[in-house]
Order: structure tokens, then sequence, then C-alpha cells
């Protein structure tokens, strides 16, 4: 039947999602405009055509949103190719500098994820992307890249896609019900603490980056923190991380003990970055290959639990610990302890360092 504004507001859900064709009086649709109503009650507009000899479906938009006579004009533009429906590499760019570029903490890691879509699947028009051709693409990446980038990438993806539906290029993310379960990621804590060896490795390995990990293993702080740490933030035996660099956006400050001085003081100032870089891909690909035949391989972010670990064990106590590593307080400690702790945090830090030391006897260097 011909569809009109009355019709169209009528229509009331079903079991199941079905279709009404924009007929006209002559039993033609003109437009190939259909009208799809799904269980849920949401009606959105599509162009269906065939191509090539396969039927094709353009989400045009939502109605209401969409009115009948806005659908029929943005089918007929696209029949008659005087309309400029947007490829998914044009809406990641869109959304790109919407909502990430001078936004996000670290745009350059995003970027990384974005010019790895496949120019086949970056090519074609938002509509026209399939959800299990992401779905295969993702699956690949996880068996070539490891089921954590992957899941990395799904979240990229499905940020876009919310993107996409939010201004209106789509009615509905299809990837709103994909999971990282999906493409074979299974989150599971970790439990990694370095040995001995382990430790002594890092020490004896020349690398641009190892002086980063003997710093993180010094210090236990975060890799993304340690990369955005400039010399300014340096003052005498203090490192003080700002606010907008934590992860709990609170402001904190880390006792330097000579060992971890002396290593600063090593580092050429080439910039004003402490060590060059606020990329941590480079120093988790390297990492890797150093330890492509290890069973059981480390990342540098199990180099803060070993320092958490092996301070524990030293018998330093677990709230200077959690100081130290800027984590919040819980329970009646947490409302009423509001100490800071400086002299042990200090001490701590000296006694950690020490241990390294000791560690590390067999090891000049």
């Amino acid at each position: 039947m011909s569809l009109s504004d009355v019709t169209v507001k009528s229509l009331r859900p079903k079991a199941g999602d079905y279709w009404r064709a924009d007929t006209n009086a002559k039993g033609e649709n003109p437009h190939s405009l259909y009208l799809r109503v799904r269980a849920t009650g949401k009606k959105v507009w599509v162009l269906r055509r065939m191509r090539d000899g396969k039927l094709t479906n353009v989400t045009l938009g939502r109605y209401p949103a969409l009115t009948l006579n806005k659908a029929r004009k943005k089918a007929r533009d696209i029949l008659e190719g005087t309309a400029d429906p947007k490829s998914l590499k044009a809406v990641a760019d869109e959304w790109f500098t919407m909502r990430i570029r001078g936004k996000y903490r670290r745009p350059r890691q995003v970027l990384h994820y974005l010019d790895h879509i496949p120019a086949t699947i970056g090519a074609k028009l938002i509509h026209d992307v399939d959800r299990r051709e992401i779905h295969r693409e993702l699956v690949n990446y996880a068996q070539t890249r490891g089921p954590v980038a992957a899941a990395r990438f799904l979240a990229i993806y499905k940020q876009m896609f919310q993107y996409a539906a939010a201004a209106g290029y789509l009615p509905d993310s299809p990837l709103s019900q994909m999971t990282a379960r999906d493409i074979g990621y299974v989150e599971r804590p970790r439990d990694r603490v370095l040995s001995d060896n382990e430790i002594r490795a890092i020490w004896i390995t020349d690398s641009s980056h190892t002086p980063l990990l003997r710093f993180l293993l010094l210090t236990g702080q975060r890799i993304g923190e340690a990369q955005r740490m400039t010399w300014g933030h340096v003052n005498f035996d203090r490192w003080v991380i700002p606010r907008e660099h934590s992860k709990n956006k609170k402001a904190h400050w880390v006792a330097l003990s000579p060992k971890a001085i002396a290593l600063l003081e090593s580092l050429p100032k080439k910039s004003n970055l402490v060590f060059g870089t606020v990329s941590n891909t480079a120093v988790q690909a390297w990492v890797r290959r150093w330890q492509k035949d290890a069973p059981d391989a480390w990342t540098p972010h199990d180099l803060r639990r070993t320092m958490a670990t092996r301070m524990n064990d030293l018998g330093i106590g677990p709230h200077i610990v959690e100081k130290i590593l800027n984590h919040s307080l819980q329970g009646v400690m947490a409302v009423y302890n509001r100490a800071e702790y400086e002299k042990e945090r200090i001490g701590a830090m000296q006694r950690w360092a020490d241990e390294l030391d000791r560690l590390l006897k067999a090891c000049p260097k």
C-alpha cells in the first residue's frame, strides 16, 4: 500500500520484524523505499535495491526523526547519484575529529587502530558494512596481533558505530551485541610476578626501551604515566604526577630513591619528555619480541605488580604500598585515613631499591 504519515504512525510492532513498501497507486515503488518495523517498535527507513544481482539494503534513518517526505528525497538522491553517503572511513575520520582529537588522552593509539581498518571495509558506505565482515576481520586480527589487541580494536569500532548512530548515519550500531568474547578474548586476572632472573635480564639487556622498564620496576607506576613524565615533573627526589596524567585523576607524588635518580640523570635530555615518547606500543611490541620463546611472557604492567608483591614480601605495610601505587584506600581507611605516610613511603622506596641491588649483585650494570 502507499505510505502516508498517518499509516506510518499507525503501524504497530509484531512478534517479528516486518516490512512495508512505499508503493504508488500503480503498485510501483519508484524510490525503492521501505519501512522496517522492528519487534521493539522502532521504525527504520531502508532503501532496498538490486546491485550486481544482489539485494542490498541501505539504512536511511529512523522514523519519526526522518519523515516520510525526507526519506523519499534521501532515497531519490541516492538513486540519482546526487547524494553523498559517507564511507566507513569518512565516518571514522569524522568521529576521530569530533570525539577523539583534543579530548582523548592518547589519540595516537586510536589512530593506530583506525589505520588498520582494511581498505576494502573502509571504502564501503557505512550502511553497507556487514557485521559478519567486521567480525571476521577482528578474529583474524586476534590471531595475528593477539586477543587483547583485538578486544581494543573492537572497542574502537563500537565507539565509532555508536557515533554513526548518534549522528544519524545509522539507526543503530550493528556491533551493539558483539562482545570481546565473540572474537576470542577471555579476560583473566593476571597474577604474573617477575622472577629474580627476569629482573636481572632487564638490567643486563641493552635497548632503547630498557631504561623505561627499569624505571617502572623502581617506581611501580603505570607506563602511561611514566611516558608522559616531563623534566619539569621531577623535583629533586620526587616525581610529581599531575592529576590529568593519573588513571584515577588524583595528583600523586613518588619518592625517588638514589638509584632511580641516577637512572634519570643517565638519560639524554633530547626533549621535554623524559623518555621521549608517549606511545607505549613500541615498548610493548619490543617486550613481546624479546620474550618470543618464553612460555609465560610478562608485560610492562606486570612490573608494577612485581614491585608491589615484593614490597609486601619485605614486610612493608599494605597501606604504604597502596599509597605508593596511588590506589584509593578501602573501607574505614578510605573514610578516616587521610595520612600521606611521607616518611614511610620514602623509606619503602629505599628498601625496594636496596632489594634490587641485592638481586643485581651478579650484574654490575
